[in-house]
């Protein structure tokens, strides 16, 4: 009888301990899906560094838009081909579900045009005039990155994941 009790006693400290691990994981995931909404909408019509950054992720995955930072025809063609490939909704307009395709997780010794819209997001949006764009993730870049990282609250790691991504193009 005694056992029980102690068995009983036991789970009801243990089970509390796993129902709170739970609830955080479930925080955690609900938390990372609310972030994933984060992205910002760019439609066709648009302009600027996002657009030159949705260009040249769209060339390093195998398109071929001049880069002028104008979302035009050209441009919502090559988003439809790339939302159909990948099986999103296609309209056109980068939203999350696009982006999520779009981005390349990036680290030092990369190459490409994913790095030059990384280097040209750090140098011209962000003031990292250390940064040159020269399509080469070299240590400059990676600087660049972990500051950034930092200062968003973000493993400083140098990787540009997801959540860099994010961060940049907040």
């Amino acid at each position: 009888m005694r056992r029980i009790v102690l068995a009983v006693g036991a789970a009801l400290v243990v089970a509390p301990a796993g129902l709170a691990t739970a609830q955080a994981s479930a925080t955690t995931d609900a938390g990372a899906h609310v972030a994933a909404a984060n992205w910002p909408v760019v439609r066709p019509g648009a302009k600027g560094e996002r657009v030159r950054t949705i260009q040249l992720l769209l060339n390093q995955h195998g398109a071929h838009v001049t880069v002028d930072a104008v979302f035009g025809g050209a441009t919502t063609t090559a988003v439809k081909d790339f939302q159909s490939k990948n099986h999103l909704v296609v309209d056109g307009s980068v939203v999350a579900a696009t982006w999520a395709k779009l981005v390349v997780k990036l680290k030092r010794g990369d190459h490409g045009d994913a790095v030059r819209a990384l280097q040209h997001q750090l140098h011209f949006q962000y003031g990292y005039k250390a940064v040159t764009v020269d399509a080469i993730f070299g240590a400059a870049t990676e600087t660049a990155v972990k500051n950034l990282q930092g200062k968003h609250r973000l493993a400083v790691d140098g990787i540009v994941g997801t959540a860099t991504w994010q961060a940049i193009e907040a």
